[in-house]
């Protein structure tokens, strides 16, 4: 009996103390702003980044603890040494990220940024998401600026359809360039897959202003035109695409699906 209480103990201890330790530490960032001292704001928004990341480790690993504590014998003794042993070694993986943060960009040069991003988009390809989150982070955590982490980091989570972190992140990404295509594009698959029509025809048309002769992104505006029953956007999507890649075979399909928009907008 004294080995269950004691254990129960350590664990709730051990979750006071780190939820202070992040109450005190971490501020909240409820509103992303880099137009007002953009510096602060891109710290900010780093460690929320590196904070929901710690959180939801955390969540992960202990979820199961209040269920766990309920129950008798040697096995809750045994969870709570493990328990703790976590916690603790959660809070100093975090604290290294601060730490690495903190110290500035100089520790990562370009090379490491290259590899590291090229490691995560592998570490995707296997399905492997929580290592390539944490090279995303990594990045981050040293270059705050550096927009190909954050929108292979809301890209990542797009595929995962963790659609509210996709939106803050790659949102987070078009503030830092707003003259990103790529970055454009990713919102409007986001917007799509949300069901928001309007918005992705919005931001797919601002990604082909930007990169009027790439056949994807022409692809998905005219499909997004499409889907949105804008015929003039459509039409001017086929005329583009046409011009742009001739070939492509779904250029019949695409102007039969205009046709018939065009016959739906007489009735």
């Amino acid at each position: 009996m004294f080995w269950i209480i004691f254990s129960f103990f350590l664990i709730c201890s051990g979750l006071v103390f780190l939820g202070w330790l992040l109450w005190k530490k971490v501020p909240q960032l409820r509103v992303i702003d880099v137009e007002a001292i953009p510096e602060e704001r891109e710290r900010k928004v780093k460690e929320r980044i590196l904070l929901e990341r710690f959180q939801r480790i955390q969540s992960s690993k202990f979820g199961g603890v209040e269920r766990v504590a309920r129950q008798t014998g040697k096995g809750l003794s045994k969870y709570g040494r493990r328990a703790v042993q976590k916690l603790y070694a959660l809070e100093q993986y975090y604290q290294k990220l601060k730490k690495s943060s903190e110290a500035g960009s100089e520790k990562l040069g370009q090379e490491g940024v290259k590899r590291l991003l090229e490691e995560a988009e592998e570490l995707i390809k296997q399905e492997e998401y929580i290592p390539a989150e944490k090279r995303y982070i990594e990045i981050i955590s040293h270059h705050p600026k550096q927009i190909h982490a954050y929108e292979g980091l809301g890209n990542m989570y797009l595929k995962l359809k963790k659609y509210d972190q996709a939106r803050e992140t790659l949102e987070f990404a078009a503030r830092l360039n707003g003259e990103d295509a790529s970055v454009q594009m990713s919102l409007s698959e986001l917007e799509m897959m949300q069901g928001n029509t309007k918005e992705a025809l919005e931001h797919a048309r601002r990604a082909v202003d930007i990169r009027s002769r790439n056949p994807r992104y022409l692809d998905f505006y005219l499909e997004s035109a499409l889907v949105a029953k804008e015929k003039e956007e459509a039409k001017k999507g086929l005329d583009l695409l046409k011009e742009v890649n001739p070939d492509n075979q779904k250029i019949a399909e695409f102007e039969e699906r205009v046709k018939a928009l065009e016959g739906e907008n007489l009735l």
